[in-house]
Formats: structure tokens, sequence, C-alpha cells
């Protein structure tokens, strides 16, 4: 999380201290939590940015963040993430709006925001998956729930709408994000060879699938091995029976053994090789197989052919983009059909908050 501030300059040590201190007291260091602040002065640095393109697609060490000039830093492995967040672009973008808790996190009831999505979608989203509520979190945080959409008005209506109805929250903030914005493909610096844990794309033939313990994998004609978990739906359905076709497919690098495998999160098909049946060429008829090595011989006329060629069809029964289903979709995943145009919304919000 980045914050912009407009203040005297003299006042940037006093800034500094009070963030170390606040994130000293107050940071939960359950787990691997290994929180970090940064600070830049005046400008973003161009290394900065470059940063950020590159948390975005691959692992940073933090060592190449130590190199970044003008932005000093405190903490854990959170200065990554801090350096990559003063860095940002944000060409397109989303809104969410956190709303925080105080006590227990009560259930919200599928209904109520099933309500909510019709009063305010398409400028709000990625609320619900069938009965799945995903803008309540399960983690330990203090977040009660999290509204995505494009929006900031509809935002606070959907807001306000659950408190009416019984979700009451401490208080709440909208952040301007690069969700749903595909920003990891469309500014990250992919690896331009496969990399371990790295966001990879590639334009292949899907040579042979199979499933295992439910789990789609696939061999793809450049050497890698692409998998869709069961629970994708239609996207690892489609995998399945899509032997011959051509595909780029979007995802994450991981290692399973000595072998790097593509963990699909979105695939496009752009057609299909369709194996046909050769035909006599003189009379048209099927031409039936005599034995491994003996040529074929046409059923209508009866003329053997010592070699009959195979032809191939390109077949668009399969042609289109696939995604996963909503409760799967990763955080920057942008769906076809949600376009992102934030320029009228950055900066007006304080007028709709009264």
């Amino acid at each position: 999380m980045a914050l912009v501030l407009d203040l005297p300059e003299a006042a940037a040590q006093d800034v500094w201290e009070l963030a170390i201190k606040i994130t000293a007291e107050s940071a939960d260091r359950a787990g691997k939590t290994s929180p970090g602040v940064a600070m830049a002065i005046g400008g973003v640095p161009e290394r900065a940015k470059r940063v950020y393109r590159l948390a975005l697609a691959q692992i940073v060490p933090r060592s190449v963040v130590e190199r970044v000039d003008g932005v000093r830093t405190w903490g854990g492995r959170g200065v990554i993430g801090a350096v990559a967040a003063i860095g940002a672009e944000l060409p397109t973008s989303t809104f969410e709006l956190l709303a925080y808790r105080e006590g227990e996190r009560p259930a919200i009831p599928p209904r109520l925001v099933e309500a909510m999505e019709r009063l305010t979608y398409p400028f709000t989203f990625h609320n619900l998956d069938g009965r799945r509520v995903l803008i309540e979190p399960r983690g330990p945080d203090p977040v009660l729930y999290g509204i995505r959409g494009t929006s900031p008005p509809h935002l606070i209506y959907a807001a306000r709408f659950l408190q009416e109805n019984g979700i009451k929250a401490k208080g709440w903030a909208i952040f301007r994000t690069n969700q749903a914005t595909d920003a990891h493909f469309e500014l990250g610096i992919l690896p331009e060879r496969p990399l371990p844990y790295s966001v990879y794309k590639t334009r292949a033939l899907v040579l042979w699938t199979k499933r295992v313990k439910r789990h789609v994998f696939a061999g793809l004609s450049n050497g890698l091995i692409a998998v869709a978990y069961r629970h994708l739906g239609k996207l690892s359905t489609t995998l399945e029976k899509c032997v011959g076709c051509y595909v780029e497919l979007r995802g994450g690098l991981k290692p399973r053994g000595e072998r790097l495998y593509l963990y699909v999160e979105r695939m496009e098909v752009f057609y299909k090789l369709v194996q046909t049946k050769p035909r006599c060429p003189y009379c048209g008829g099927a031409l039936e197989s005599l034995g491994r090595g003996k040529g074929r011989r046409c059923r209508r006329c009866g003329t053997v052919f010592k070699s009959a060629e195979v032809r191939y069809l390109l077949s668009a029964e399969e042609r289109g983009v696939y995604l996963p289903r909503p409760g799967e979709w990763r955080h920057l995943l942008r769906p076809p059909w949600l376009t992102t145009n934030p320029a009228e919304w950055v900066g007006k919000v304080e007028g709709w908050i009264n």
C-alpha cells in the first residue's frame, strides 16, 4: 500500500519516524509476516518503477531493492513490496472499498450480497461465486469485507446498503488498485525463458492431455507441461479435450521434481487441428486399411494405394477465451468483459463521502 502525501519537505523526517513507530508497534508478525516501510521524497525514482514491474511477474531479491537510489527503507522483506508500491504505475485501475471490523467477523449472508450485486453490477464485481461469498476474507486480518469495482460512488452505495442491513463496520477506506487489470502481463517484466515462481505466457500446440487426481495435465509442443486444477471449471474441461489445439496459456511457473509446470490462469484457443481420413482421389470414396505397411483400398472403386496422405483441417469449435470460475480468479486477472477507465474518478472521492 502506498500513500501519496502533500507535505512540506521539512516534515519528511517526522512522517518517516511515525510510519516506523506505527509499523513496529502494530504489525502482527504471525507466520512469515516480515513488515517493511519505504519512503521517497519528491519524484518517484525510475528504479522503483522497474522494481514494481519486476515484482508483478518475478521474484525480486532484496538486493535489487537496496540499489534503488532516492528511497529510504526499514524493516524486513516487506520493503520489497513497499518499494514496488512506490513505483507502481496504474495506467488502468480498479478500486476496492475495505471495511474494517472490531471484534468477531460476522458471516455475510449470500442473499444479501446477491441483492447488493443486483443494485451495483457491473460497477462492482467479483462479489459471489454461486452461493460462495467472495467479499468476505478468511484470514485473521481486521478486514470485515472488501468490495471491488470500477466506480467509487457505487462502492460507497454498496457499503451503505450492507450497513443498513446489519453488517456494521468500524470504518472504511477506498483504495485505487491494479486488481483485475492484467497488470502482471501488460506491465510486468516477464522472463525471456521459463523461471520458477514467475509469471509466464506461451503459445504452443497441445500434444496430449490426461487427468491425475481429477486435475488436467497437458503436454505442450514447446516442452512445458500445463496444469489446470479441477476446480477451474470449464477451463480445465476444455483443456482436457483440446489435443491438437493451438493455444495461448497464461499462468505461473512452479517446479515439480526436475521439471517446470505452468499452472494455468487463462487460456485462449485459436484453432484446433482435426485429422481427416484420406479419400480416393478418383471417385471420392472412403479408403480402408489393408494392414500395416500394405496401403489402403478404395471401398467404392477398389483402387489400391501404397500410401495415402493424412490431412488436417482447422476447426474453430473450441475457439475463445477460457477463465476459471470467479472464486478461483487471481487478483490481477482481468475478465474480458471488464473495462477500466479510472481517470474520471481519481481524486473525486472526497465529495461523495458526505
